[in-house]
């Protein structure tokens, strides 16, 4: 049985370590604002990467001084199940109780290694509870239009200053203003009042940063997002943003997290669902760098789903892969991935090339994790010790765990034991997306779209070596082409690009080129873009038209070699149409000449 003291000791030390957490993690976020300013964009990544791993961190430390205080009972479960109520109520009247109970059950976790939910000693509720009651407070400021829109503009831009000064604060008002103008026209016409809610702190990432807010006419809420940039003569806004798809591509699934520096972060929450109506709260979180109470909300919308739908849980559509075995509740809207004892296809004779271990994916998944994803490589949620009944999965995929998933899939006859997944965002494959789409238009804006894909994963420093397996690579609900499988990515700093070598006797002109072509995984033959690439053949001439630039020598080259040099790329989540041009002529054309604006998303 445990002493109370002991149990209030534990309850005590996780508070703490959560606290330690929460100042570090603002602490890194407010480094953001000065790494825009002296565009120390490699200082940027570095502080990002720190603040992924912070969370593990402090749960490392934390479990060190739980066992240096209370030795072998900081394992017994009878303390953590008295410390439990002792820990409600030490965080009972905090606004951050929802992520301060998720680090109570990390500590749990670490402490007694749980499988599955432990409802003693877990706090686990399969639907949100009420918030307490806390003290009012704004996280927005709001203008009313008072004389002219770039006025209120003017005001807005004003609020947030700079080391550095705007560049031109009038001249980037009227440009915003004349779209706030144009887009509320059809909404309010010359004469109808509103209102504009802007969010105290700016919203860092990347080499941008975001004004957000909303314009409120009536009863009907529009976003507003300005993202400013940091150049040679001071920051400049680089577009606006008005219309909700554009809000949702900002904060995709698919970017690395913002850097936010904002206490009340529950407020901040609630005032971006109204701006974003169709993002899950677990979206949401992970967007401002919350990622690890995102997987609670998420596990709890999983385990409310199950329970609701009572589905199965099936393998997914699309072509198997050598590495994983995904599956998928149909009606849900999310995949999981478990990796195979060794590579092998269960669902054909057809035999895999590929040796790689377990160890290898997960480092090349954390690979990815510690990149800037630039938009472009979904958002990856590790989990461990997952436990759900065996009548929840169908006896297709039970056996593919049985025969290639023993070392993460432990199956008996009441539960599955899932002791290591991956869980993304559904997207639909691209091959899926050729076959099925059937407005010409639109596969011409997914094949513009794939060109600049593959620009942005190499502006982001990735490589994906199975670059022809177009089933790697999926389309988003907002029409974006993304990368889901990183068995295969690769430092793009590592890659040699050659052109590939001409017979050099009729021997070799009469032998199969793997007779007498030696490459390496890190050498890529120029041609084979043209005569491999996974596009359907007569959709290649539309691409190559629009991306000619992907089948030369040069423009892989000059990339690899200013990622060397330690260039960090410009990789923007908006179309560049709506860019502002002619912000600085000077600093205009010297952006051209380093070719960083061809790097821009579409």
């Amino acid at each position: 049985m445990a002493s109370n003291g002991n149990a209030d000791l534990a309850a005590r030390l996780t508070l703490d370590g959560f606290d330690s957490f929460n100042t570090a993690f603002r602490a890194i976020s407010r480094r953001a604002q000065q790494r825009f300013e002296t565009k120390d964009w490699a200082g940027g990544l570095r502080d990002a990467a720190e603040r992924l791993d912070s969370y593990e961190s402090t749960l490392d430390r934390v479990v060190i001084r739980l066992e240096q205080t209370l030795g072998p009972l900081a394992r017994e479960q009878s303390i953590w199940v008295a410390a439990k109520p002792r820990f409600a109520r030490l965080v009972a009247q905090r606004y951050d109780i929802d992520r301060a109970e998720t680090f109570f059950n990390s500590v749990t976790r670490k402490m007694l290694r749980t499988i599955g939910i432990n409802r003693e000693v877990e706090f686990f509720y399969l639907h949100p509870k009420a918030a307490a009651p806390q003290r009012a407070e704004t996280v927005y400021r709001t203008y009313a239009k008072a004389t002219d829109t770039a006025s209120l503009v003017r005001n807005i831009l004003g609020e947030f200053t700079f080391g550095i000064g705007y560049e031109n604060i009038k001249r980037d008002a009227e440009r915003v203003a004349q779209e706030i103008d144009l887009h509320l026209w059809p909404v309010a016409g010359p004469d109808k009042p509103y209102v504009i809610d802007i969010i105290k702190v700016i919203f860092y990432r990347n080499k941008e940063a975001y004004i957000v807010g909303r314009i409120v006419v009536d009863t009907r809420t529009i976003p507003l997002i300005i993202p400013l940039a940091s150049g040679d003569a001071g920051v400049y806004a680089d577009a606006v943003l008005l219309h909700e798809s554009e809000a949702s591509i900002a904060f995709s699934f698919a970017y690395s997290y913002f850097f936010v520096d904002m206490e009340r972060y529950d407020a901040l929450l609630e005032f971006l669902r109204s701006i974003l109506p169709r993002a899950e709260l677990a979206g949401l979180y992970t967007s401002l760098g919350y990622n690890r109470h995102a997987k609670t909300e998420f596990y709890r919308d999983l385990h409310r789903f199950v329970h609701v739908s009572k589905e199965e849980f099936v393998i997914a559509p699309g072509l198997e892969g050598a590495v994983m075995i995904v599956f998928t509740l149909p009606h849900f809207d999310f995949v999981f991935k478990v990796i195979k004892d060794r590579p092998c296809f269960l669902r054909s004779k057809h035999e895999t090339l590929k040796e790689i271990t377990q160890d290898q994916v997960r480092s090349q998944y954390d690979f990815v994790s510690h990149r800037d994803r630039a938009g472009r490589m979904v958002d990856t949620q590790e989990f461990e010790n997952l436990r759900f009944k065996t009548k929840r999965f169908s006896g297709a995929l039970l056996v593919e765990f049985a025969h290639a998933a023993n070392a993460n899939v432990s199956i008996t006859e009441d539960y599955v034991i899932v002791r290591h997944v991956y869980v993304q965002k559904k997207v639909l494959p691209l091959p899926i997306y050729f076959k099925t789409e059937k407005d010409p238009e639109a596969i011409r804006r997914i094949l513009r779209d794939f060109g600049y894909f593959l620009k942005d994963l190499a502006a982001s420093g990735v490589f994906p070596s199975d670059l022809f397996n177009t089933w790697n690579y999926g389309v988003t609900h907002w029409g974006r082409v993304v990368l889901y499988d990183y068995d295969d990515v690769l430092p793009i700093e590592r890659i040699t690009f050659r052109e590939k070598p001409a017979p050099r006797n009729e021997s070799e002109e009469t032998r199969p080129e793997e007779e007498w072509i030696c490459a390496t995984e890190q050498e890529f033959f120029m041609d084979e873009i043209e005569r491999y690439s996974g596009i359907p053949g007569p959709l290649k001439g539309v691409f190559k038209a629009m991306h000619g630039d992907l089948y030369t020598l040069d423009f892989w080259n000059d990339l690899t070699e200013r990622l060397r040099a330690g260039e960090v790329f410009d990789v923007t989540p908006y179309d560049r149409s709506k860019r502002f041009h002619g912000h600085d002529a000077s600093a205009t054309t010297a952006a051209r000449a380093r070719g960083s604006t061809e790097l821009h998303t579409p």
